[in-house]
């Protein structure tokens, strides 16, 4: 059991907001100085138009599995809204996503905006962890099935990359089993951090873990929606690479994205920026990628990815601005 009213001096390790700003200004900068503008100018050109429109679908498509798989969490934990509120929360975090570190930050937003609402914060928390978890796992999955399937898609020797990919499938198996001991034990070290009365909301929240994972077969449909929004983001990176990258299979970019993703889950950045663009041209260029074609290709992605959440504006004004005039209902616990 959780004691709600053990406090500790000690808060989370969490960089300073302008340490992280630092390190994505810098990044980034230096990703836009290395780029050759005149040959970025001419790979763009060659790209066809309708690979870009197709990735911002494939992206949207995404974001689409992923809040199906948050409804059917949130669902489990007694959460019940309509859906136009909860899709509009659901993008609104998608807006801060890319605007805070590593993504948390916006379903801390989307957790706040919902609570003020009068939804119980301690299963928002529940529901939440237990998404980010699947997310998480869903890249060793991918990864692992891709090399095992094409071993050649990493640079390595055959008999290397077959023992890489069965380890990351190991680490999916592996997370799943062990999901439920290590979510109750991050939601008691998150408690003695907290103040008493937040320490009462996440022993709610570890409540609610506990009996949303007591069944093992619930873990599969959460689980095969995170391997397939994984699979529809890796398509949208190909699809952009087309024709920038006509030298990187589509089995690279398999093992490539889940790479960069497990990357962007350090909170080191705002909303990734830099980080992400490195780490792709890290891999990409590992990958046997001319080093200029994928600088082009992570700037083109970033420009598509913020072109995907610019929708989630409204949402953002209609659902997420205008709820921080609510008051916290009674039943916000």
């Amino acid at each position: 059991m959780l004691k709600s009213g053990q406090r500790s001096g000690r808060s989370m390790p969490n960089p300073h907001p302008l340490i992280k700003f630092g390190v994505s200004a810098g990044l980034l900068g230096l990703v836009v100085y290395l780029v050759d503008w005149h040959q970025a100018l001419l790979l763009v050109r060659q790209a066809d138009a309708r690979d870009l429109l197709l990735a911002l679908g494939l992206l949207g498509c995404a974001y689409g599995v992923n809040g199906i798989r948050l409804a059917r969490l949130q669902r489990r934990c007694e959460l019940d809204m309509a859906a136009p509120l909860f899709w509009g929360s659901y993008y609104t975090g998608l807006l801060f996503n890319s605007l805070l570190p590593a993504g948390v930050g916006g379903d801390a937003v989307r957790m706040l905006f919902l609570a003020r609402r009068g939804y119980s914060l301690g299963a928002l928390v529940a529901a939440g962890l237990v998404d980010r978890f699947f997310g998480l796992l869903g890249l060793f999955g991918v990864a692992g099935l891709a090399i095992l399937v094409a071993p050649s898609a990493l640079p390595l020797s055959r008999d290397a990359a077959r023992l890489a990919g069965a380890g990351a499938l190991f680490c999916f198996v592996v997370g799943l089993w062990l999901l439920p001991g290590l979510g109750l034990r991050l939601l008691a070290w998150l408690a003695s951090r907290v103040r008493a009365a937040w320490g009462q909301r996440l022993e709610k929240a570890s409540q609610l873990f506990g009996r949303l994972l007591a069944n093992p077969g619930r873990l599969l449909g959460p689980a095969a929606l995170s391997l397939l929004s994984h699979a529809l983001l890796v398509l949208a990176y190909a699809s952009c690479g087309r024709a920038l990258l006509p030298e990187i299979s589509l089995p690279q970019y398999f093992v490539a994205v889940p790479g960069v993703l497990l990357v962007l889950a350090l909170p080191i950045s705002l909303g990734g920026l830099g980080v992400r663009e490195v780490s792709t041209v890290g891999l990409l260029v590992w990958m046997g990628a001319d080093p200029q074609a994928a600088l082009t290709l992570s700037l083109v992605f970033l420009m598509i990815s913020w072109i995907s959440v610019l929708p989630a504006l409204a949402s953002a004004v209609h659902y997420g601005l205008g709820s921080f005039s609510l008051k916290a209902d009674s039943n916000a616990r």
